[in-house]
């Protein structure tokens, strides 16, 4: 089940099994067991009572083997270090954010930069950043440890700072390989790298488009957007390389790029 599904919100989902007896009991909630849960006609019952207690037994962790094999929006628990997996990224939901009182966005937004090992948030920041959401605009906020960015129609996106993807890309002129936010690519011999498209064109379909308008339309987020690398020839732009940041996008190729 999702944290917010069918227009249903599951903020105990977000919760740990032991905070959520402890919220239940002083909640002073009723609870309905579910009849279904102790017959073995069901798969999901024979998972519990007869997979899982060997998984355990073995000492393997069925919460991290079931989330290497699938895409959650729940930020992952039992993260205690301080030290952040440079290519982590968490986005949360709008939905969330713009409908549910400000208590319930503090522990959702806690919850992902906990995951991240970050500090949560203060309530200043806080209500500054519920104010931009309330505005229905595109918006950037940081602080000392975190970048906050969101389009007027994305989710929100988390970018903390020591992240690769925020950080110089790197570039070999003897082999021609390009390193930047963790990937490698090697790039025409007559091109050289540089970054932020601000104020530059490509172009595409016989017309010259502003980078920084595509790169706007696809919803990559502004601190992200000064780091990534386009190639220019000859002064001009021919390449952004979007696939370096989302291996799920194309890259951007002007209409005379032309690779050796």
């Amino acid at each position: 089940m999702g944290v917010l599904e069918n227009n249903r919100f599951r903020p105990l989902i977000l919760f740990g099994e032991e905070d959520r007896k402890i919220a239940l009991s002083k909640a002073d909630w009723p609870v309905f067991e579910d009849e279904s849960n102790h017959s073995s006609r069901y798969l999901r019952n024979r998972i519990r009572s007869e997979l899982l207690p060997v998984l355990l037994k073995e000492g393997a962790d069925p919460d991290k083997i079931f989330h290497n094999f699938h895409d959650s929006d729940i930020p992952r628990r039992g993260i205690t270090s301080r030290k952040v997996n440079e290519d982590e990224i968490r986005t949360v939901s709008r939905q969330i954010l713009e409908e549910e009182p400000a208590s319930i966005c503090k522990q959702v937004l806690d919850l992902h930069l906990k995951s991240l090992g970050l500090h949560p948030l203060n309530s200043q920041f806080l209500t500054d950043l519920l104010h931009n959401l309330d505005r229905k605009v595109s918006f950037s906020l940081e602080n000392k440890e975190v970048w906050f960015w969101k389009s007027v129609s994305s989710d929100l996106y988390i970018l903390p700072k020591t992240a690769s993807y925020l950080k110089p890309f790197s570039y070999n002129s003897d082999s021609f390989f390009l390193k930047w936010n963790g990937k490698t690519k090697k790039i025409p011999k007559n091109c050289e790298p540089s970054n932020d498209g601000e104020g530059e064109k490509i172009l595409l379909g016989g017309i010259h488009r502003d980078v920084s308008e595509i790169l706007r339309e696809k919803e990559i987020p502004v601190p992200v957007r000064k780091m990534l690398p386009i190639l220019k020839r000859e002064g001009k732009t021919v390449l952004v390389c979007l696939r370096m940041w989302d291996t799920r996008l194309d890259d951007i190729r002007s209409d005379d790029f032309l690779q050796d």
